[in-house]
């Protein structure tokens, strides 16, 4: 009896830790989805008037931003989200302004923003 409790409650354990682990990787997929539109947009356009782009800090940030959802941090993401928006925005870091405008839209359209309460950016 004793070794049947012992192997339902390791069982249950290891669902519950695959069920998790399911559960983690989609909710940060969509960041997935943003780094490689940013690596698309990087070999795209990798400079704007023949001055090269720093397209580091996007993908930095992103990274950041994983963390934080990995660790449950959502004030974290929120912020760095905010950033990330701002980022694209004000065209930092000289990326070309179709390259921000496109990858705006795509966060847009990918950002779980009520899961993560993040402020829908005004373009």
């Amino acid at each position: 009896m004793k070794s049947i409790f012992v192997t339902l409650v390791a069982v249950s354990c290891t669902v519950a830790l695959f069920a998790g682990g399911i559960a983690l990787g989609q909710s940060t997929n969509w960041m997935d989805e943003l780094t490689g539109s940013v690596k698309f947009y990087q070999s795209r356009y990798p400079a704007t008037n023949n001055v090269p782009a720093n397209w580091d800090p996007y993908l930095s940030e992103l990274k950041l931003i994983k963390k934080a959802a990995i660790r449950g941090d959502l004030q974290a993401v929120r912020v760095g989200m905010g950033d990330w928006f701002k980022m694209l925005k004000n065209r930092e870091h000289g990326i070309h302004p179709k390259a921000a405008d496109e990858l705006f839209h795509i966060a847009v359209l990918a950002t779980p923003f009520e899961e993560y309460k993040i402020s829908v950016p005004d373009k």
